[in-house]
């Protein structure tokens, strides 16, 4: 007879089944890897947590590092440590409070907050606030505002957070980052109309100043005398994600346009500044990063005022 695993249900697990809805707790360590026919609640483990199901639902929560092997459609995510590969994650948000690396993954959150966060260029999607106390480099997802940046859009940063019931970070920690998960090999594509379509979506050129999101409505009313101080600012925040690397030439042109004062040229070209830009990246096959994009938005803005 072949041998078989034993299954052994420990002392102190809680497991319920409400309906159609699975839910544990248990203070130690836990490995789900079959959820009874029924979509995950509220699950639980003061340990490490892995989850290996074809689809991860509900609250989720660890003590120590969560990791899962499938796409996710939960509503929040929390653990010291997480980690995501090449996967769907479709969440409210993702928080840890130490770190959170995240692999090539399609992404719809709505913040992901944590002291250090490692995402990989490859990563895609939508993600409203990313939020850490490290540096990060260009991805291709959409939005991806600090907090800071997105107070200074929409203002009510910290509802933003408290609707999500999302800690704000204190700024003071930064943890050390784990490595990346291991990437999936790369799959032959077939060339089809509707890949096309799909690879347009990330290819920087397809971006234009449409695409600077979110536009304001409303032109930004500023006087004079305080016009380069908010333009310095912003340039300066655009020259911070090229540091250490090549500075792109419609970065150099933007500059020496701001630091001269011609406000006029730069008026009549912003258009050709932001499409030199993304032709830079295009070469290099990564988006912007999101606070070039928003430094950017609001050069534009102030330039339309």
């Amino acid at each position: 007879m072949p041998s078989s695993s034993t299954f052994t249900l420990p002392e102190g697990v809680e497991l319920e089944i409400d309906g159609d809805t699975l839910n544990l707790t248990f203070h130690g360590d836990v490995v789900l890897e079959h959820d009874l026919g029924r979509s995950l609640g509220t699950i639980r483990a003061g340990g490490d947590l892995h989850i290996a199901l074809a689809k991860v639902t509900g609250d989720i929560e660890a003590g120590g590092t969560l990791t899962i092997d499938g796409d996710v459609e939960a509503t929040r995510l929390h653990a010291s440590r997480i980690e995501l590969g090449k996967q769907t994650v479709t969440c409210q948000s993702i928080t840890a409070s130490e770190t959170i690396a995240i692999g090539a993954a399609t992404l719809r959150v709505d913040a992901i907050v944590a002291p250090g966060i490692q995402l990989d260029p490859k990563a895609s999607g939508r993600v409203t606030v990313v939020e850490s106390n490290n540096e990060r480099g260009a991805t291709k997802i959409k939005g991806g505002f600090s907090l800071a940046d997105y107070n200074d859009m929409f203002g009510n940063a910290e509802e933003f957070l408290a609707e999500r019931g999302i800690a704000p970070l204190d700024k003071s920690t930064v943890a050390p980052l784990t490595p990346l998960p291991e990437p999936e090999p790369e799959e032959a594509k077939t060339v089809t109309s509707e890949a096309d379509e799909e690879e347009d979506v990330d290819d920087p050129l397809s971006l234009s100043l449409d695409d600077l999101e979110p536009l304001m409505e409303q032109a930004m009313g500023v006087g004079d005398e305080n016009l380069h101080a908010q333009l310095s600012d912003a340039l300066g925040r655009i020259q911070k994600c090229y540091a250490g690397g090549d500075m792109p030439p419609a970065v150099d042109e933007l500059s020496h346009l701001i630091e001269q004062g011609d406000y006029d040229s730069l008026r009549a070209n912003i258009t050709e500044v932001w499409n030199g830009l993304l032709g830079f990246h295009q070469q290099r096959g990564i988006r912007p990063n999101p606070q070039v994009t928003h430094a950017f938005n609001m050069i534009h803005n102030l330039m339309q005022s």
